[in-house]
Formats: C-alpha cells, sequence, structure tokens
C-alpha cells in the first residue's frame, strides 16, 4: 500500500491501530507514505515508511507492539522516553513520538487477550494476564534473540500465503509469543513452572497460584488462598516453602507489586495518576510500606517510576 495523500496514510494506520494521529511540520512539504502489512487477528508483520517531519500519537496503544527503527524517532510513554536504538515494545497505553524528514522500520503486533491465553495455558494459570515491566529486552543476548525471531517472522510470515496455511499461522503466533515472554521483562518470568526438572509442581499450587492471580485487587488472605488450594493454611505454607522458595502471602505480594509497577508505568502523569491511587488498586494500604517494599523489589521508588 502507497499513498502520497496524508488521509489515506492516516486511515489505513487507524484501521491497523485505532486511536492513531499524527500531524505534519509542513503540510506543504513532500509527503508520501507506504505500508506492507500481512497478518491476522493475533499476529501482524508490518514494514512503515513515512516520509515527512511530524508527531504521531497512539492513544491507547492497543496491542503488544514491537519496534526496529531504521531512522532516528523519539518516542515517549509518559514522560519516560524510549531506547529505540534496538528492538522496543510499546507499553499499552498513551504513547508520544517525534521524527525528522522520515520515519521508517519494521513491527510486530501481538494480540493482548491471544499471548493472555497461550500464556494461561503454558503456566497452567486460568487467570493469568501477563504485564510487561519494561520496553526494553532483558540484555543484549535476549535483544539477539527476539531480532533472529522477528527476523524469521518477517521472512515467511511476511508472505501473504504464510497466513493462509493454519498449521503454519498457528506456528508463526507460538514462537513470536514465546520469544516476546522470554526476552521482554514481565511478570511470568518469576512464576513457578508448570514442571521444575522432572518433578510436577502440584496441583494444590497451582490451584493456589491462580486463585491469587485471579483475585489479585481483593482483600484476600492466606486462609482464602489455602480454601482454593485445598489445603490448610499450615499445610499451603509448607507446599510454598517447599516448592516456590517463598510463603504464599510473599508470593502474592510479588504478584502485586508486579501489577503496580506495571500500572506506574503505564500511567498518565496528565491525567493525574498517583502513586497512592495505585497502591490503593492493588491491596497496598499503607503508601510508605508500599514504597519500601517496591524499592526492595526494583531498586527505586514508585514515584521514580511514575516519574519517568
Amino acid at each position: 500500500m502507497t499513498s502520497r495523500e496524508p488521509d489515506v496514510a492516516l486511515e489505513v494506520i487507524r484501521g491497523l491501530q485505532p486511536g492513531f494521529d499524527f500531524t505534519r511540520a509542513d503540510d506543504d512539504a513532500p509527503f508520501s507514505f507506504s505500508l506492507n502489512h500481512v497478518g491476522d487477528e493475533r499476529l501482524s508483520v508490518d514494514r512503515l515508511d513515512l516520509v515527512c517531519t511530524g508527531r504521531g500519537v497512539a492513544d491507547p496503544m492497543t496491542a503488544y507492539t514491537i519496534c526496529e527503527l531504521s531512522t532516528p524517532t523519539v518516542v515517549r510513554a509518559g514522560r519516560e522516553q524510549l531506547d529505540t536504538s534496538g528492538p522496543f515494545l510499546f507499553p499499552l497505553g498513551r504513547i508520544e513520538s517525534s521524527w525528522e524528514h522520515e520515519s521508517r522500520g519494521d513491527a510486530v503486533q501481538v494480540d493482548v487477550a491471544a499471548l493472555d491465553e497461550l500464556a494461561r495455558q503454558h503456566f497452567d494459570r486460568p487467570g493469568l494476564r501477563v504485564r510487561f515491566t519494561g520496553s526494553a529486552p532483558l540484555d543484549a543476548e535476549h535483544a539477539r534473540d527476539w531480532t533472529i525471531v522477528a527476523a524469521h517472522v518477517r521472512g515467511p510470515g511476511g508472505e501473504p500465503g504464510a497466513f493462509e496455511n493454519d498449521l503454519i499461522r498457528d506456528g508463526l503466533f507460538r514462537m513470536v509469543a514465546a520469544a516476546l515472554l522470554a526476552d521482554f521483562p514481565n511478570d511470568t518470568l518469576d512464576l513457578p513452572p508448570v514442571h521444575e526438572g522432572s518433578v510436577a509442581v502440584p496441583a494444590t499450587i497451582r490451584r493456589a497460584v491462580a486463585y491469587m492471580e485471579e483475585h489479585l485487587a481483593e482483600p484476600i488472605g492466606l486462609s482464602d488462598i489455602a480454601a482454593a488450594a485445598r489445603l490448610s493454611p499450615r499445610g499451603l505454607q509448607d507446599a510454598f516453602h517447599r516448592i516456590v522458595g517463598m510463603s504464599p502471602t510473599q508470593y502474592l505480594r510479588r504478584l502485586r507489586l508486579s501489577a503496580a509497577r506495571a500500572d506506574l508505568l503505564a500511567a498518565d502523569v496528565v491525567h493525574r495518576e498517583t502513586v497512592t491511587a495505585i497502591a490503593h488498586r492493588w491491596g497496598f494500604a499503607h503508601v510508605p510500606r508500599f514504597a519500601a517494599a517496591y524499592r526492595a523489589e526494583y531498586g527505586e521508588y514508585p514515584r521514580e517510576t511514575l516519574g519517568r
């Protein structure tokens, strides 16, 4: 798809990313647009080229979008400027970008609900929702891993015929989803696996974790979790220490801290989202204790995360 009409470009992009808008610095300057899009509702691969100087806003991002840009572009999520020198993940929420002369890059989009469903199946957690806690890959090695996967998808996956074959389409989605969960920081990295070595994690632990995830924002306690796991509180404590290496309440707190961090990173300071509101949302009634626990877990205070 190519066009020299800005209105056509905007309509096409909005078809892929509702809520997107862009403005040109000079309406009289030359403009061109090209887009190569292949995919389905779970996974898509895009190559976009906008020739103009301009600014873009996506409010909100509605899918997990991982970009690799080949032209300098400034991308901001709230007050945080994202590192666009390598592959990066757009946080869900409002994103602003700006560029000079041209914005060109490749993007892989993964549907939020489809990724959650795959993670639930893989970890055997019925209520699991994936929360990403950063936009950059875990490290340089994981960045290379993602780049290899994305290049493979842009190869055979970039051909229209690939998405006409159910097996290939499903395989591409699973490969991309697995790489996304493995290469970018998210709360599934801390989950106890369904199997540790050759020893299966007991169903009682899986039931307990699933209950925590389904009721994460509710005032649940040890007795509630134990009832869901079909164990006594003491039995659940012993099982968690033996299998997970921490108590159920410690594990619950880590889940809530992870959820709070995701909200802090995605917070819209323009609409006055506060540390207190986010802390209360995830069950932390005492904000100073929340701040201390958060700093112990992530090495910074919640207000620092919110201010980025």
